[in-house]
């Protein structure tokens, strides 16, 4: 008689934790790119080198950072400033909910701890993965902790650095956070509602910066985006039915 297959074993959780870091490769230029020129705005806008780094540290929003900056440079209230990167970092919330559901065996200081690591490009990778599989802890946090470090230290190379950088613009590094979230979205669309999501967000953030919505742009054109998705998803299905 043969012995009942026995479950093959779990793989070592170092191996789960090199599958988050090669994940998160692709997009460490762009990070490393937008968080040295964080750095450079920062100094040179009169912010100390060592407040910049430990700003990226405690704050690890790279947009609201950047608008924060020249902010803090005009003297700017302190309640301003907070409600811009409110405002900026409100797209977290649609994030964290959306990963919710299959976060769910994690204990809550693993989420708490996870949640302090999110962010644009582990989301996008994380919310392909999440639906499809039961992606182990080690890989998830890998992921996040890497992206979160070279975030850090890159921006402490350019706070180092920003007096002798220059004009930073002549390298392109203005473009390279877009480019990083537009590859991303291509890899993530999986449907006609989601193509119509990011073409309606697409074209509304373009709309909305000609109309100087500013920094409600962000909010508006992925309301917009997400309306546009749900309704060819509604009407495709009505269509099916």
């Amino acid at each position: 008689m043969n012995e009942a297959a026995q479950p093959s074993p779990r793989a070592p959780w170092w191996h789960d934790a090199g599958r988050g870091i090669v994940q998160i490769l692709p997009v460490l230029p762009a990070y490393s790119a937008v968080a040295i020129a964080f750095g450079v705005l920062a100094v040179d806008n009169g912010i100390a080198p060592w407040l910049a780094i430990v700003m990226s540290a405690l704050v690890f929003a790279g947009t609201a950072q950047l608008a924060a900056v020249p902010m803090i440079a005009l003297g700017l209230p302190p309640a301003a400033i907070l409600a811009t990167a409110a405002v900026i970092c409100a797209r977290f919330l649609a994030m964290s909910a959306a990963l919710a559901p299959y976060l769910r065996h994690l204990t809550w200081w693993q989420r708490l701890f996870y949640s302090a690591h999110i962010a644009s490009a582990n989301f996008a990778i994380h919310v392909t993965q999440l639906p499809l599989r039961q992606v182990p802890t080690a890989e998830l946090f890998a992921a996040n902790l890497t992206g979160y470090v070279i975030w850090v230290a890159a921006t402490a190379v350019g706070a180092v650095a920003g007096q002798r950088a220059g004009d930073l613009d002549r390298f392109g590094i203005d473009f390279a956070m877009p480019a990083m979230f537009v590859a991303l979205l291509a890899g993530a669309i999986r449907n006609r509602g989601q193509a119509a999501a990011a073409v309606f967000g697409g074209i509304a953030t373009i709309v909305l910066l000609a109309a100087g919505a500013s920094h409600w742009t962000i909010l508006l054109a992925a309301s917009a985006g997400c309306a546009a998705g749900w309704s060819l998803h509604t009407w495709t299905k009505r269509g099916s039915s």
